[in-house]
C-alpha cells in the first residue's frame, strides 16, 4: 500500500495533463484487465467482465490533481499563474513547486511585513500570486518556462507515525491506489468464477477544474451506460475542535458515506445498503452531518442517460488541495474492504 501510494503521489499530473500518472496506472492494472482504453477527453476505462452477462457497474476515481499554469511572464522573470482547481492559498507563499518540464520554482506573494491592515488575515488573490524561478529577466526566464506550461506542488512523500502519509495529491492518489487494489481482487474473483458484476473502472480527468455544468467523467458514463455507479473521492477533514466534528469527517474515522452534496442527493437504496454493509462487516464509516459538501463527480454521473443510481464514498483527507495532504492507512483499508464487499461479495 505505502509503496504504491508513494509512487502515484510522486507523479506530477495536474488537471489537463494527466498522461504521466495514467501511464503509471495502466502499467499497474493492464495485466489484470480484459481491456484498458481511453476516450477522446482522456478518461481511462479498465474493464473486467464475467463470462455471463450480468449487472453493469461503474466505479470512478479521478487521477488529476490541483496545480497551476503559466499565464504570463513579467519583465523581471517572474511567472504569473492561473490556479488549476481550488488550491489552498493560505499556505501557498514560500512553497516549492515543480513545472512539468522539471524546472523548480518558489511561490511568492506580497510580504507579510508590508501588508495593509485590510490585507492582514486575507488570502492572497490568485492574480497576486507569482512563481520565482531565479531568472534575471523575461528573456532568461523563457529558457526555463513558457506561457501555458503546467506545474504542481513539489513531490515530497512523507511517512509519519501510525501509518499516516503526507504529500501532494495524497488524497486523490489514495483513491486511485484503492481502485488499483480492487481491480486486482476483481481479476482474482473472475478467475475463481465468483465475480457476478460487469466491472468498469474509470480513472477520470479534469476533476479538479470541473464546474457545476460539466465534469469530464460524464463522457465515460455516457459510453458505459452502467446500471449503477460508485464514486471514490477525497472527503475534507475537519476534526481539530469538537464542534467541527459536526460539520466534517475525522481522519482515521473510516470511509465517509455522504447522503448528499450540493449537486445531488445520492440514491437512497444504495446509501442505506452501504450503511448496512458497513455495520454487518464491521467496516469503519462516518457520515458528515451537513448536505452542502462540494459537488463531486457523482452529481454528473447520476443524471447521465436515463439516470444512474449513484453512491459516493470518501477517504478522509486533511489539508486538502495543499502541498501536504494527509491520509491514514486505516481509512484506505476501510475503503478497500468496503469496495471489495460492495463489488465482489454477495451482500
Amino acid at each position: 500500500m505505502t509503496e504504491l501510494l508513494q509512487k502515484l503521489s510522486s507523479v506530477c499530473a495536474p488537471s489537463g495533463k494527466e498522461k504521466a500518472v495514467a501511464e503509471v496506472i495502466e502499467k499497474e492494472i493492464a495485466p489484470y484487465c480484459d481491456s484498458v482504453s481511453y476516450d477522446k477527453i482522456g478518461n481511462m476505462t479498465a474493464v473486467i467482465k464475467p463470462r455471463k452477462k450480468c449487472e453493469k457497474v461503474m466505479l470512478c476515481a479521478h487521477m488529476d490533481e490541483v496545480g497551476f499554469m503559466v499565464k504570463n511572464i513579467d519583465s523581471d522573470g517572474r511567472a504569473h499563474i492561473v490556479l488549476l482547481g481550488a488550491v489552498e492559498t493560505r499556505t501557498l507563499s514560500g512553497r516549492k513547486v515543480r513545472f512539468l518540464n522539471g524546472t523548480t520554482g518558489i511561490v511568492t506573494t506580497k510580504p507579510i511585513h508590508v501588508l495593509s491592515e485590510a490585507e492582514v488575515g486575507r488570502t492572497s488573490p490568485a492574480d497576486k500570486i507569482f512563481v520565482e524561478i531565479g531568472a534575471k529577466d523575461k528573456t532568461e526566464a523563457a529558457q526555463y518556462i513558457k506561457i501555458g506550461d503546467f506545474g504542481t506542488f513539489e513531490p515530497k512523500f512523507t511517512e509519519m507515525a501510525n501509518e499516516t502519509y503526507a504529500g501532494k495529491a495524497v488524497g486523490g492518489r489514495a483513491c486511485v491506489s484503492t481502485m488499483i487494489e480492487l481491480i486486482k481482487e476483481a481479476h482474482a474473483a473472475k478467475k475463481a468464477k465468483t465475480l457476478k458484476k460487469e466491472c468498469y473502472f474509470v480513472f477520470s480527468v479534469k476533476r479538479e477544474i470541473a464546474i457545476r455544468s460539466f465534469f469530464a467523467v460524464e463522457t465515460a458514463a455516457f459510453h458505459i451506460e452502467p446500471n449503477k455507479a460508485l464514486v471514490l473521492d477525497t472527503a475534507p477533514v475537519c476534526d481539530f475542535l469538537k464542534e467541527e466534528l459536526m460539520t466534517g469527517a475525522k481522519c482515521g474515522g473510516g470511509i465517509v458515506l455522504a447522503p448528499a452534496d450540493i449537486r445531488t442527493i445520492y440514491n437512497r437504496e444504495l446509501f442505506a445498503d452501504a450503511v448496512k454493509l458497513c455495520e454487518k462487516k464491521g467496516i469503519a464509516y462516518q457520515n458528515p452531518t451537513f448536505a452542502d459538501l462540494p459537488g463531486g463527480e457523482g452529481g454528473a454521473i447520476h443524471q447521465n442517460g436515463g439516470g444512474v443510481p449513484t453512491l459516493s464514498v470518501g477517504i478522509p483527507t486533511r489539508n486538502l488541495h495543499s502541498g501536504a495532504e494527509i491520509v491514514k492507512a486505516h481509512d484506505m483499508r476501510a475503503a478497500t474492504a468496503f469496495l471489495r464487499e460492495w463489488l465482489i461479495s454477495d451482500q
